[in-house]
């Protein structure tokens, strides 16, 4: 008798436990963060948290404004989320005077924020501002 209800309990607790977990396939998806940083951020340069600044993503558009009625661009980005870190290659279209630039980045997003550590020289290793490096925290709004 006890070794039946054991094997019943073993039998019942095997159950529950595969229907939790799902036979081992995850209920949980991820998005793409192609996806994921679609729409408008604001934020600021950790160089000078004062200067504050917003960007807008849509599609593989980027747009993005500062404080000063000068200080905006236009263009393209291209996410690389399998890279680590994850990349962000910019291209600026305008203003006429930057058109083609290229910024190299790397970015990370936790949730509603995204950091993006970018260079026109070469691809920043980390999150750490200096003299080639502009590093912008932003949150979405």
């Amino acid at each position: 008798m006890k070794t039946t209800c054991l094997v019943k309990l073993c039998v019942i607790t095997a159950a529950l436990l595969l229907v939790g977990v799902g036979c081992g396939r995850s209920s949980k998806q991820t998005v793409p963060d192609q996806q994921s940083v679609q729409g408008q951020w604001s934020g600021y340069n950790t160089k000078r948290p004062d200067s504050k600044c917003t960007v807008k993503l849509t599609g593989n558009q980027f747009e993005y404004r500062g404080v000063e009625t000068n200080d905006w661009s236009r263009g393209t980005f291209v996410l690389r989320e399998n890279a680590e870190p994850k990349e962000m290659d910019l291209t600026i279209l305008e203003p006429a005077q930057q058109s083609d630039r290229r910024l190299f980045a790397i970015y990370q997003l936790d949730g509603d924020k995204m950091t993006v550590a970018m260079s026109s020289i070469q691809r920043p290793a980390d999150f750490t501002p200096n003299e080639q490096t502009e590093v912008f925290c932003c949150t979405r709004d």
